[in-house]
Formats: structure tokens, C-alpha cells, sequence
């Protein structure tokens, strides 16, 4: 597979960013989860969650450099509807725009509270529940989840229903 993507496939920088990312989108959502439901667990998997959570933001300003300056997006594919094109196009940025906001909740969520030292460190955690950068970190996940959702309907709609194999264009399949 190729560096950079062609007309019609992702290259390999794109195809890896977007696996990494996913996996570690699942793995955040999932450690958010387990902090609201087993507050007592906070101190172990917030490590763990700012850490990934990092590198996510980290990938996303990449992958967005990356396409603006080094590489293109594949067509969209022969035959697709122009509102499905307009539909996936609004789900990835709004993909996009959720892990910005993610990023920089939870940057700011450290930074007001100086609580770098006492996540990694050790120490009395602050209550992150009533800042303002909490209050967008909330909904923005719920939000990431709900277009998650749909692009993965979408792409397994994609493979097994119209069987347009799409999925090769992310480096499943041929």
C-alpha cells in the first residue's frame, strides 16, 4: 500500500491514523464510561484515558495537516448519491470537531486545575464535574458515540448490503 492515498484508495499514513484512532476512541469512550460508573476507579484509568486521549488529539491535527498540505482524500465513489456524499462528509467532520473538542476540554480541564502533577504523580484528584471544559467534554463524547455509530453503520451497509466493497478503500479487504 502506498504512502499517500490515490483517487480511489487511502494510502497507508491515512489507513493507519484512522485504525489507531478508532481503537483508541473505543478504548477512551469505554474508560470515560468506567469513571462515571466507578467514580473510586478514577485515579487508576485517568492515566491512562488523559495519555490516550492525548495522542488521539495529537493523530487528528496530524491527519488534518496531513490532508491539507501532504495528501488527498480518494473521490467519492462512481455512483454514490451526492446527498450520501454531503451525509458521510458531515459525519467525519463532525468526528473530527468532537475530538477537537475532547482534546481541548481535557487540556483545559489539566491546566485549570494544575492536576497534571496529581494524575500522573499521585495525589488528591480535583473534581473535574463543575468546571466549564467539563460541561463540553459530556456531551462531545456522547456525541463522538452517536457518529461513531452511524459511520459504522454506514460502512458495514456499505460492505454487506450493497456489497460496493468500500471498506478496501481503508485497507479491509480488496
Amino acid at each position: 500500500m502506498p504512502i499517500k492515498s490515490s483517487t480511489d484508495h487511502y494510502g497507508s499514513v491515512a489507513v493507519t491514523i484512522h485504525w489507531v484512532s478508532a481503537l483508541a476512541v473505543i478504548l477512551m469512550l469505554a474508560s470515560g464510561q468506567i469513571m462515571d460508573w466507578y467514580p473510586e476507579q478514577t485515579g487508576v484509568i485517568l492515566p491512562y484515558h488523559v495519555s490516550t486521549g492525548f495522542v488521539i488529539g495529537a493523530l487528528t491535527l496530524f491527519r488534518i495537516v496531513w490532508w491539507l498540505a501532504l495528501d488527498r482524500r480518494p473521490a467519492a465513489r462512481a455512483g454514490m448519491p451526492a446527498w450520501q456524499e454531503r451525509i458521510a462528509r458531515f459525519v467525519h467532520l463532525g468526528l473530527y470537531a468532537c475530538i477537537l473538542v475532547l482534546f481541548g476540554s481535557g487540556i483545559a480541564m489539566m491546566v485549570l486545575f494544575g492536576a497534571i502533577g496529581p494524575i500522573f504523580l499521585g495525589g488528591p484528584l480535583p473534581n473535574f464535574s463543575q468546571t466549564p471544559p467539563r460541561s463540553a467534554h459530556g456531551p462531545a463524547s456522547r456525541l463522538i458515540l452517536l457518529l461513531a455509530c452511524v459511520h459504522i453503520a454506514a460502512a458495514l451497509w456499505h460492505q454487506f448490503i450493497k456489497r460496493d466493497r468500500l471498506l478496501a478503500r481503508m485497507g479491509l479487504g480488496r
